[in-house]
Order: structure tokens, then C-alpha cells, then sequence
């Protein structure tokens, strides 16, 4: 009987122990880089590893990876360098959160962080070469360099405090919108009282990120010396085709473009733009809306000349005339798109208004129309993959978090709030600026959600001890 509790008392032991988490985090970084290593690639990689290779590049896509892929260039060519870049970031935060909560008392929070590392969708998203993930991973090692401090009631030193802003940066030029998601992050990072006031971090956040965007326009092309091609150009024709298929009025794309209701019908769905593109099977919205119209036989243009093209500069005053003539209908086709962005309903055809998924191939691994005659299990693993569920539970930890009666302002309360403001701002934007529909636009919100609801329902404001041959701690509820 003896050797038995004392065997439990052992393996209790190992498993609440940081060291055990921290080595197992380790375990798991070293066999997610070995086996999936180097990492996959798509069309979208792949071009901005062209650019880093010839150390020339533009800002169809955040200049940022291939410049950071030219410097990976001088240990090895190929994917590896950068996979293993995402890799490390991943398994660091994840690891630096759970070795926390272990420390803070919280031994099962700290395996549910764990899980979280390891819940399918994130893991196999995580082994793609993309800029979302290397959004994702980089404000998730940022937020996690700081919590280890922070929920010790510490202050961060130096050093950490110039690694986190390095990766927020990162993460922040990585994508466009990311604006939108790191100002709660950045709060976090200078001072988290300012996060016991989340309403006001919330409404200060969009014009914060608005003057952003500027900045990170001139650091693109003043410091990487990117050229611009005029991305934004995808945004406002996919927008006035929208608007053109609710409204019914052609007159939105400007006089001299003639278009009919029978090619905005047949060429517009809300769930992506791509028809419309210099590679969609509708290339001639691009072509007659976003190029100069000095330019002759844009038809025999290869799509990536057609990118880089001399642009129409008046369609961006007919884009917001668009607007402003039919309010309800860019609304009506910036819902749709967003219902398709959060996989709302499941996925439906693309004909229809609302759409729920993508058609492309690397979005099937995203969420599914749930059906009944699927097992619970799997109907309820369709159900935690999907963002639109991520969504809600963001909006409701988020009021759960903002009404929280606590004067002390716990740090897990603290942490909670800015990974999930980061996450509803994140995904929020989507309703003004997507163009395209994949699960992998979501990963930071979903990836930011869960953790954060694992750190706010663990009660981890607790107060450290001192010393103490067996480690207790005193929690006050969040």
C-alpha cells in the first residue's frame, strides 16, 4: 500500500513538474521539425522565395518574409530554414506559457496548453510556409516571452522586452491587416494595466491601426526598398463587383468600362476575388478596371505582369463613390464575404450569397457542413475547428473578462484580455479588407483564443511563494 502512494505521489510529481512540460514541449518541437521537415510550400511562398533569392522584391505580399529569407539564405537554401524559424516560434510559446501556468500552480492548465499546441488543425497548419503562420507564431512567442514575467507580478527585462518587440514587429509587416490584431499585444508589452480598461484599448485600437498602415507602407518601401503594385487594387474591384451583383447598377465601375449583369452574375462570389484576378477566369474586370488605360493588348500580359502593370488611378474614387451610393450593399457583400471567412453555417456552393467555405484545394482542410449522421466526436471536432465557433467564444470571454469584478487586476485576467482582443480585432477587420476566403486567415484568432481561454479559466493570478519545500499558491478568482 505504501509503495503504491508513494509511486503515485512520484508520477504526480513528474507530471506537475515544469521541467517534465518543459521537456515534453521540447520533445514536440524537435518531432514536429523532424517530421515534417522541410515544411510545405504553396504559390505564394514559393514567389516570395523567388524574390529573396534575387534579394528584389515588392509588396503584393508583405516584403518582410523574403527579406528574412534572404538573411535564412546564408545558413541553407530551400524551405528549411524558415520552417524550422516557424517551428521554434511555435513550440517556444506554447512551451513558455505552460511552463508558466506549471509554475503559477496550474498543472493542468500548463497540459492544456499543451493540447492546444497539439489540437490537428493548428499542428498542420503550423507545418506550412506561409505569412499568416508566420504571424501566428511570432505574436505567440512575443506574448509568451512577456507572460512568463508578467504572471509572475515580474517586470520583463530588457532584452526580453527587445526580443518581444522584434517579433511583434515581425508579425505586425507579416501581413497587412495584422494592424488591426497587435495593438492589444502592444499594450501588454508596455504597460498591461492598460488593459483593465478594455473598452478604451478596444475603440483606441482601430485609429492606432489606421496610422499604422502608413508606417508600415513606408518601411516596406523606404527600408526593404519593395516596389508597390498596388495590392490594394484587389480589395476595391472585388468590392465594386459586389456591389455592381446586389445593386444591379453597372454604372459603379466608372464610365468607358462596360460591363454586363450577365459577366458580374457569372464572374462575382463573396467567398473569394479570384475570379476577378490577373489569374481568374474573369481577367477582364482586372483589365479593364485596374490597369492603365494608356496600355495596350493587356490581354497577351502574363498574370504577373498584369500585377505589376501601370494602375488605373481612378479607380480608387469610383471605389469609394461605390460605396457611398450603395452603403447597404456593400454591406450586404462584405457580411456575405465575412460569413464565408469564419466558415459561418458550414461550407456552401459558391453561387450562393452566403458563402461558408473556399473552393480552393488548400482550403478543404478547413471546416466542413457538419452532418448529423457523423459521430458526436466528429461532429464536435468539426465544431471546435471552426472560426466561426472560435469567434463566439472569443466575444463571450471577452465580456465575461471586461466585467470581471477584480480591483487587483489579476494577471491572467490581464493576458487573457489581449489575446482575445488581438484575436476579435484580428478576425473583425475581415469584414472591411478580406478578399479571399481559407482557414489559414484565421489561425492567429483561433490560436489566440483558445490559449486564452485556457490561460483565464486556470486562475492563474496567483500570489507566488516565496519558498517553500512544497510549492502551493493562493489564486483569486478572475
Amino acid at each position: 500500500m505504501g509503495l503504491g502512494v508513494s509511486a503515485l505521489f512520484l508520477v504526480g510529481a513528474i507530471t506537475t513538474s515544469p521541467t517534465s512540460i518543459a521537456v515534453i514541449g521540447s520533445l514536440l518541437l524537435v518531432a514536429n521539425l523532424v517530421g515534417w521537415f522541410p515544411g510545405v510550400a504553396n504559390d505564394d511562398s514559393d514567389s516570395q522565395y523567388v524574390q529573396a533569392v534575387a534579394e528584389n522584391f515588392n509588396d503584393w505580399h508583405p516584403p518582410i518574409m523574403a527579406w528574412l529569407w534572404s538573411i535564412f539564405r546564408l545558413l541553407a537554401d530551400g524551405n528549411g530554414p524558415m520552417f524550422c524559424f516557424h517551428v521554434a516560434c511555435y513550440w517556444l510559446g506554447f512551451g513558455l506559457i505552460a511552463v508558466a501556468l506549471s509554475r503559477a500552480g496550474r498543472p493542468l492548465a500548463a497540459w492544456g496548453m499543451i493540447g492546444v499546441g497539439l489540437f490537428p488543425p493548428f499542428l498542420m497548419m503550423n507545418i506550412n510556409i506561409l505569412k499568416d503562420v508566420g504571424l501566428a507564431v511570432t505574436f505567440l512567442a512575443a506574448f509568451a516571452a512577456l507572460f512568463w514575467y508578467r504572471v509572475q507580478e515580474q517586470r520583463a527585462p530588457t532584452v526580453v522586452i527587445v526580443i518581444s518587440s522584434v517579433l511583434l514587429c515581425y508579425g505586425t509587416l507579416v501581413r497587412s491587416n495584422a494592424v488591426f490584431g497587435v495593438v492589444p499585444l502592444l499594450a501588454y508589452l508596455i504597460d498591461p494595466r492598460w488593459l483593465s480598461r478594455p473598452w478604451r484599448v478596444l475603440v483606441f485600437s482601430a485609429p492606432v491601426a489606421v496610422l499604422m498602415v502608413p508606417v508600415s507602407d513606408l518601411f516596406n518601401h523606404n527600408v526593404l526598398s519593395a516596389t508597390p503594385v498596388g495590392i490594394v487594387r484587389s480589395l476595391e474591384i472585388f468590392d465594386m463587383t459586389g456591389i455592381a451583383f446586389y445593386s444591379g447598377d453597372l454604372s459603379v465601375f466608372g464610365t468607358g468600362d462596360s460591363f454586363t449583369t450577365q459577366e458580374v452574375g457569372s464572374c462575382y462570389t463573396p467567398i473569394e476575388w479570384d475570379n476577378l484576378s490577373p489569374w481568374g477566369k474573369c481577367r477582364f474586370f482586372w483589365n479593364r478596371l485596374a490597369i492603365s488605360r494608356d496600355l495596350r493588348e493587356v490581354e497577351k500580359l502574363t498574370p504577373m505582369d498584369a500585377m505589376v502593370a501601370p494602375p488605373n488611378f481612378d479607380l480608387t474614387s469610383h471605389w469609394v463613390a461605390s460605396i457611398v451610393a450603395h452603403p447597404l450593399d456593400y454591406a450586404r457583400h462584405r457580411l456575405a464575404h465575412f460569413c464565408s471567412e469564419i466558415y459561418f453555417l458550414g461550407q456552401l456552393e459558391p453561387g450562393n450569397v452566403v458563402a461558408g467555405a473556399p473552393k480552393s484545394e488548400e482550403a478543404r482542410a478547413g471546416p466542413t457542413l457538419l452532418v448529423l449522421q457523423d459521430s458526436p466526436y466528429l461532429v464536435l471536432y468539426d465544431v471546435l475547428k471552426t472560426p466561426a465557433f472560435s469567434l463566439a467564444i472569443g466575444v463571450c470571454l471577452l465580456v465575461l473578462l471586461a466585467s470581471a469584478n477584480s480591483p487587483r487586476h489579476p494577471a491572467g485576467r490581464e493576458a487573457a484580455l489581449a489575446l482575445v482582443m488581438s484575436s476579435l480585432l484580428y478576425t473583425c477587420a475581415y469584414l472591411i479588407v478580406g478578399v479571399a476566403t481559407d482557414f489559414r486567415y484565421q489561425f492567429w484568432s483561433m490560436v489566440a483564443t483558445f490559449t486564452a481561454l485556457v490561460i483565464s479559466i486556470s486562475g492563474v493570478a496567483c500570489r507566488m511563494p516565496t519558498s517553500s519545500a512544497f510549492r502551493t499558491s493562493t489564486c483569486e478568482p478572475n
